[in-house]
């Protein structure tokens, strides 16, 4: 019985499989980088002191296949009361707006006038993360693109 040897099949599965382990690789650092950028923008939209800016970070998911930026995880701010707020929390309410409480009796004796400390009944929302969504989706897309490259590269022997 004669057999048949699939010279050309065997060096196709092998740059295949070049290209899936370099691929894995290449993806994770391009979130990496596209995490980097988009921390900055966030940073910049945020503005102020750094407070809050500081207390973001870049989240890649288990799997390697998105990266987010966001507040850091088990990070607390505490209030002159002595009051812990998880970042997150208080990050969120820059994001959205909140309310700032109403209005609170204060007490009438001996003239005294209550003067609230805010004019407004809810403080509206920054959006710092919604105005970076824009720019992280055009770094992403240059991020692909050289992806794009290495997938070509593999396919055709080059890796």
């Amino acid at each position: 019985m004669a057999t048949v040897k699939l010279a050309g099949f065997d060096r196709i599965t092998q740059s295949w499989d070049n290209l899936i382990k370099r691929f894995q690789s290449e993806k994770r650092e391009k979130l990496r980088e596209v995490g980097q950028k988009a921390l900055g923008e966030v940073g910049r939209n945020i503005g102020g002191t750094g407070k809050v800016s500081g207390w973001q970070a870049p989240h890649m998911g288990s799997g390697g296949g998105y990266v987010a930026v966001r507040p850091r995880a088990k990070t607390y701010q505490t209030t002159k009361g002595g009051k812990r707020y998880a970042v997150g929390y208080i990050t969120n309410a820059i994001e959205g707006g909140h309310r700032t409480g109403g209005q609170r009796p204060g007490p009438k004796a001996q003239g005294y006038k209550y003067r609230p400390r805010f004019n407004k009944a809810a403080v509206s929302g920054r959006w710092f993360y919604e105005k970076t969504r824009g720019t992280a989706e055009r770094i992403l897309q240059e991020g692909t693109e050289d992806l794009q490259e290495t997938i070509v590269d593999g396919l055709e022997g080059r890796l």
